[in-house]
């Protein structure tokens, strides 16, 4: 490292004032490190409670949809993967089409394996910490060039261990979330570098590599509208940086060439669905179903001080590293344009989902490590310090910030799985059991229950909304079980696709979805079969939205059931989260009237007691004697086909046949 001594009272950030690029690499590759190892470490904690993370040869995911990757790597391993054939297991009976190659993910993960020669499973976790920290190198090398190398470093920190980035890449969050960050920042990184290149042969190669990197990205997320925001960027840069007409045109058409002409195409129209997903979530979709994302969580648009705390859990220290950022774009000058897609994407956050948080969270860091970068270059410029010691003091000065970060970061988050033990294991009990199944239940698992069991599902994670899941939350909220056999024999003989084709040739939505309700020929596939999970209690209120939807009013009216764990048990009074159930008297509370109270024991009722006309239904929940948990609803709730199938047992048997029951973890029933 040179320590001689200059004095220049002029302000500008010059890299090679206070620290070598050298050790910016060992800096670079200490964050990297960092990063996955934290995650990495979440796996060591996993393998100390075996029991929630570890079932037969099944562990844990953190993310719904990691069983898509994992079922597509599967087959890639075993040869079984075609290009262009329909995925039987999805959108049943329908079906969908596969990806036209076998997803990017699901490639690395099925190489991993024969590599490594581990399980698809553990090659997909293991793949986490690697994947979740390769944006560090993109990002921080982009403010080196930048001139703002401790930005880079806080930047790459704050991004890697803001709290919905590290939720969402945490230990078995095996999705496509890994590398959207290093993907775009890639891409960010190689325009920059065309804009400072003075060589015009250079040049056309950083367009090439901008439109690969694009490419990849394409092929890892299937979202192509970005490539035309880039391909606009480029001309952007080209102009500004006044590179010649051949030299500009030569660049465009590598760019196109290598970011692949058919992705380049299908960018207009993806641009466009991008935009009308994030920017207009309305109640009701096309056809008048009700929207689905209204009721997915990630989706869901949040007010400005939770987004806030989504970065880091300090709301003062988020606003003070946004607004120095905003500080900082005066010195990166023409050098923002290139990361305007990734700050926008982040902006977005304020307006829509809240999962775009993760794109905004390394502006926080970003800003911070500006600070540190400007006092480093107006010293080494006004100071008769020697160099050597001002790299030292600002490469402390930001090891020092992010040790105070710490504890306002995820660093010490840890997951849980997105699907609970009992549940898994019911999946695997149930494969042992039957051979063939098509299953009803809630889209949710529908991934999972298409990569551990083998089966078909008529909604999962990507085959889900408009008439699909309307008519099955329909099934499940209403208080007909008939109606519910009727719509499974409509959608199993008809498909979905006649139904939307119905209301597009004219039919009225209402008078469709009376006929299907009123379908009365009996179920051909004897293959069907309805799945109640455990979870489906909580998610009831969504699925009862979208099952008692008006397409009148264009609005709905949910219920659910409030869930209450219980503590004490004595005289016939239970005592639950601070209530008093007094079961002599049928009274919660010594005030809110019972109509009706039942004890239910592996899903069979052992005992009833009516009270009042009025009133809250009770419903206690035991497995072998024990009680679990209470639930609470009002009466329309207490009639869905839910709750009388599944919590009660009450089904009919002329028209369903009860196959498993691992009350309350699963339940299932055969239509007759």
């Amino acid at each position: 490292m040179y320590c001689g001594k200059e004095v220049d009272s002029k302000i500008k950030f010059t890299l090679s004032n206070y620290i070598n690029w050298k050790i910016y690499i060992v800096l670079i590759l200490a964050v990297f490190f960092v990063s996955g190892y934290v995650r990495y470490n979440q796996y060591n904690r996993w393998k100390q409670n075996k029991s929630l993370y570890f079932v037969d040869n099944y562990p844990a995911m953190t993310t719904l949809d990691a069983y898509y990757w994992l079922r597509y790597a599967k087959e890639d391993k075993n040869g079984t993967y075609y290009k262009n054939d329909n995925d039987t297991l999805r959108a049943y009976p329908d079906t969908t089409g596969k990806p036209h190659y076998v997803p990017m993910l699901s490639f690395l993960i099925s190489k991993i394996s024969n590599l490594s020669n581990s399980s698809i499973y553990n090659s997909g976790l293991f793949l986490v910490p690697i994947l979740a920290s390769l944006f560090v190198i993109p990002l921080s090398l982009y403010f080196y060039y930048a001139e703002m190398p401790m930005a880079g470093i806080l930047g790459s920190f704050v991004g890697t261990f803001s709290w919905m980035y590290f939720i969402r890449t945490s230990m078995g969050r095996v999705d496509t979330d890994l590398l959207q960050l290093f993907f775009l920042f890639l891409a960010s990184l190689f325009l920059m570098l065309f804009s400072k290149e003075k060589d015009k042969k250079l040049k056309i190669v950083y367009s090439a590599l901008i439109g690969l990197t694009l490419a990849f990205f394409g092929w890892w997320y299937s979202h192509n509208g970005i490539i035309l925001i880039y391909m606009i960027l480029l001309v952007v840069m080209a102009f500004i940086n006044k590179v010649d007409k051949k030299t500009t045109i030569l660049s465009f058409v590598a760019f196109i060439i290598f970011a692949n002409p058919l992705y380049v195409y299908g960018a207009f129209g993806s641009i466009v669905g991008f935009f009308h997903n994030y920017f207009s979530i309305t109640n009701s979709s096309g056809e008048g179903f009700p929207n689905i994302l209204k009721t997915i969580t990630e989706a869901e648009h949040v007010s400005f001080s939770k987004v806030l705390q989504y970065i880091l859990s300090n709301k003062v220290i988020d606003v003070f590293g946004l607004l120095s950022f905003a500080v900082s774009i005066v010195f990166l000058k023409k050098y923002i344009i290139p990361i305007l897609p990734i700050l926008f994407l982040g902006l977005l956050s304020f307006h829509s989902s809240n999962r775009m948080v993760m794109f905004l969270s390394p502006f926080v860091g970003l800003g911070l490590g500006f600070l540190i970068d400007f006092a480093a270059s107006y010293i080494s410029r006004t100071k008769d310090i020697k160099k050597c010691w001002i790299s030292f003091i600002a490469t402390a000065s930001a090891f020092l910030l992010i040790f105070a970060l710490m504890g306002f970061s995820a660093v010490n988050f840890n997951p849980k799985p997105s699907i609970a033990p009992d549940i898994v294991k019911s999946f695997i009990n149930i494969k042992k059991k039957i051979k063939y199944a098509d299953i009803v239940s809630w889209w949710d698992y529908g991934y999972a229950i298409e990569d551990i069991d083998g089966f078909a599902t008529y909604h999962d994670g990507g085959a889900h909304g408009g008439a699909r899941t309307y008519f099955i939350a329909k099934g499940f909220s209403c208080d007909n079980q008939t109606k519910f056999y009727n719509t499974i024999s409509y959608i199993d003989s008809n498909g979905i696709k006649s139904i939307n084709d119905r209301i597009k040739s004219g039919e009225k939505v209402v008078s469709v979805v009376d006929s299907v309700l009123k379908y009365d020929k009996k179920i051909k596939n004897k293959n069907n079969y309805i799945l109640f999970t455990r979870d489906m209690i909580g998610k009831f209120s969504a699925i009862s939205y979208l099952g008692n939807w008006s397409f009148k009013l264009k609005k709905s009216a949910p219920i659910g059931f409030q869930i209450l764990g219980c503590n004490r048990y004595d005289n016939g009074i239970l005592y639950c989260s601070g209530n008093r159930f007094d079961f002599n008297k049928g009274l919660i509370n010594n005030k809110i009237p019972i109509k009706r109270a039942f004890s239910i024991n592996n899903g069979y009722v052992i005992d009833k007691k009516e009270y009042y006309d009025k009133g809250i239904n009770v419903e206690t929940i035991l497995r072998n004697r024990k009680l679990l948990f209470i639930m609470i609803c009002n009466d329309k709730a207490f009639n869905t086909n839910f709750n009388q199938m599944y919590i009660l047992g009450n089904y009919n048997k002329e028209l369903y046949k009860e196959v498993y029951n691992n009350f309350p973890s699963a339940r299932m029933f055969q239509l007759k």
